[in-house]
């Protein structure tokens, strides 16, 4: 059984504790009725536009970097003046057409180095200097119309001339040979390249050693591999890859 104090005691702290509730209700009553009546509205406008205005400002910095993204790729893209003047100059730095050369309109210049100061005749018995070919990868092929694998090659050398022509310049020889035979035989192969004759020391001048020998020279006039033998298209090609880059 409780003593008088302690009665006493318990009957306060319920008094209290319904006195807090009581108080506590009030409050949140109160606090519901100023939000209903839009007391708190203008807080959380202020919130909204807050982050309305925080989200505008990156969307105009962000405008910002992309137009000058834009403005930066526009001033690289366009070249200065009309461009004509970078044009020419891509241009005048193309190799030459290989298949536009035509010995025959040039001199033997003994002032060239390498190849390029020889000079040879054309089937037609014209004069011709290999000066023709300077700029541009040549193929020189030594045949005689007796010489069985000369003959047997020269298709395959057509075929790399037709495909490779516009890159590498094919010039055929006929050495140790007479003129009306290394004719008939060029018609009857259907060779089309550019022909002549070696009437005097090219075969030697070019290492040839046997026949049917074929010489890689490089643009500027240098031998790069004198080759004695038949050579496939496969061959022709698979050297050329490795001298001139094709």
């Amino acid at each position: 059984m409780d003593s008088p104090g302690g009665a006493r005691w318990r009957a306060q702290l319920r008094g209290w504790r319904g006195g807090l509730f009581a108080l506590l209700g009030l409050y949140a009553l109160g606090a519901t009725v100023f939000l209903l009546a839009g007391g708190g509205q203008p807080a959380m406008t202020s919130l909204v536009a807050m982050e309305a205005e925080v989200e505008g400002g990156d969307a105009a910095a962000n405008a910002s970097q992309v137009s000058s993204v834009d403005s930066a790729s526009a001033e690289g893209a366009v070249p200065d003046g009309d461009g004509s003047d970078a044009a020419a100059t891509a241009a005048s730095e193309l190799p030459p057409d290989c298949n536009d050369i035509d010995p025959v309109e040039h001199d033997v210049d003994p002032g060239l180095t390498g190849v390029h100061a020889l000079g040879f005749v054309t089937l037609e018995e014209q004069p011709a200097a290999f000066a023709g070919y300077e700029g541009c990868p040549l193929i020189v092929n030594f045949f005689a119309s007796w010489c069985v694998p000369c003959v047997t090659e020269m298709p395959d050398f057509e075929r790399f001339w037709n495909d490779h022509g516009t890159q590498v310049a094919v010039l055929g020889l006929a050495a140790n040979d007479r003129l009306e035979d290394a004719i008939a035989t060029v018609a009857d192969r259907g060779v089309t390249y550019p022909t002549g004759l070696d009437e005097g020391e090219l075969f030697i001048d070019f290492g040839g050693l046997g026949m049917p020998t074929t010489v890689f020279v490089s643009p500027e006039g240098q031998i790069l591999e004198t080759h004695s033998g038949l050579l496939t298209l496969e061959d022709i090609t698979t050297r050329a890859e490795e001298h001139f880059g094709l």
